[in-house]
């Protein structure tokens, strides 16, 4: 008997420092724990289970530079400054040595800065075009290596050379040696170009008439743009017959 009851004692005793220390004993249908002394871990408060918090792939278009999502701070780099616009667009055209070009290739060759100095004159690129194809042939004649795709006279960037030209003199067709301007690329030369309509003061009235491309043709022909007296006509024809208004606005 007093071993049983030093026994119970000793029970009662472990029993309060099980309960002193926070331990409690659970009844579970798995496998009988009590026996190790561990307790299954207490349940999660929360109803759904807690995952680790994964990054998202950065949303930023395929076209940005720099994606900032995963950068510290989210702030960039210092990126170098963007290209000047139309640097791009002029390389063929810059690698070109001259010569002579189907219609539709001479165009397209020349259409991107045409348009970009369009957009930045007002000058027609319609008009434009024309003109560098009528003056040149399509590209055949560029006045030697004057890179003048126009036939402007005087003295360009890069100089200027003289060559043996075709004039209409008192109604008839005359040769005579007429001084053209250099340039040191195809850009400038149409550059010049539109600068010269643009802010030259015998094309005013020409500039009005700037959304109206055969209106524009004819008024810079009545300004003295050249000798021919088909001139407009012949600029008129060449943007219709290649639809150049078109090609331009698109």
């Amino acid at each position: 008997m007093e071993t049983r009851g030093a026994l119970r004692v000793s029970l009662v005793v472990m029993f309060a420092l099980v309960q002193g220390c926070g331990i409690q004993v659970v009844p579970t249908s798995g496998p009988d724990l009590s026996s190790s002394g561990l307790a299954p871990a207490e349940p999660q408060t929360s109803s759904a289970p807690q995952t680790a918090s994964i990054p998202q792939p950065s949303t930023a278009p395929l076209n940005d530079p720099v994606s900032t999502s995963f950068l510290p701070g989210g702030s960039p780099p210092e990126q170098a400054p963007a290209a000047p616009q139309g640097t791009g667009t002029t390389a063929a055209l810059e690698s070109w040595r001259g010569g002579k070009l189907p219609p539709a290739e001479f165009f397209s060759l020349l259409a991107p800065a045409v348009m970009e100095a369009s957009r930045r004159t007002g000058v027609p690129a319609a008009v434009t075009l024309a003109q560098a194809a009528l003056e040149t042939g399509y590209g055949k004649s560029t006045i030697g290596d004057a890179k003048n795709l126009f036939g402007i006279k005087g003295t360009g960037p890069a100089g200027s050379v003289t060559v043996p030209t075709r004039e209409v003199v008192n109604g008839r067709s005359v040769t005579v040696q007429g001084k053209f301007r250099k340039y040191n690329s195809w850009t400038e030369s149409i550059v010049d170009h539109d600068k010269l309509l643009a802010t030259g003061s015998r094309y005013a009235r020409a500039m009005q008439y700037r959304t109206d491309p055969e209106r524009y043709a004819r008024e810079i022909h009545k300004a003295g743009y050249a000798t021919d007296p088909a001139y407009a006509d012949k600029l008129i024809q060449i943007i219709r017959e290649n639809n150049l208004v078109g090609l331009t606005t698109a």
